[in-house]
């Protein structure tokens, strides 16, 4: 569904158009709860990223390049052309960059702050970035898989937040439990990523 269309089906359940801005929030709030309740292969974003110069030592500002960032997956060397895609980096945190004789680690990544840290035993300038993307919740962009194939996990969760700041508790518990049982169709139809 549209965020329009999500917006429509809450006002259905709770009767209160009145509450535009209210409802429009909660939905978008709704959306981005769902995909944050766990690492969707579905979430999972790829794309490569070229440094300025081949070197040892590699600094990304993530951020900037893929604004909806939400924890880092996997980092894999490639070449110019992507058509030999090398080892892949192991994911560490700051703690780890020494081995047990405190040396320096050779093909690692970890995060600090807005930068991810990379260390090579070969000069590198191209690599494979995986990382999990947030939704876009924006009123002109929103696009969520959530909301296109469990459309009422984010209805029932929306609606839930709008009785509850309207003060109908009652209705407000009703619909969290009914976005309970949404939330377990949308955990159980994607732990894997291949049917049966």
């Amino acid at each position: 569904m549209t965020l329009s269309e999500l917006q429509g089906e809450v006002y259905t359940l709770t009767g209160r158009p009145d509450q535009a801005a209210r409802t429009l929030l909660a939905v978008r709030s709704a959306t981005l709860k769902l995909h944050q309740m766990d690492f969707f292969p579905k979430d999972l974003f790829e794309t490569g990223i070229t440094f300025s110069l081949s070197a040892y030592l590699q600094q990304l500002e993530y951020r900037s390049i893929i604004p909806r960032w939400r924890a880092l997956k996997y980092i894999r060397k490639t070449d110019v052309d992507q058509a030999d895609n090398l080892p892949f980096l192991t994911v560490i945190t700051p703690e780890q960059v020494l081995d047990n004789y405190g040396c320096n680690r050779n093909d690692i990544c970890y995060m600090g702050a807005e930068v991810i840290n990379i260390r090579s035993s070969t000069e590198l300038q191209y690599i494979l970035l995986g990382c999990y993307l947030n939704p876009d919740v924006t009123e002109t962009g929103y696009s969520s898989w959530i909301a296109r194939e469990f459309p009422y996990a984010v209805v029932y969760e929306a609606a839930s937040e709008v009785f509850r700041a309207t003060g109908r508790s009652e209705e407000a518990a009703e619909y969290r439990r009914l976005a309970a049982e949404q939330r377990q169709l949308i955990l159980i139809s994607n732990i894997q990523q291949v049917g049966y």
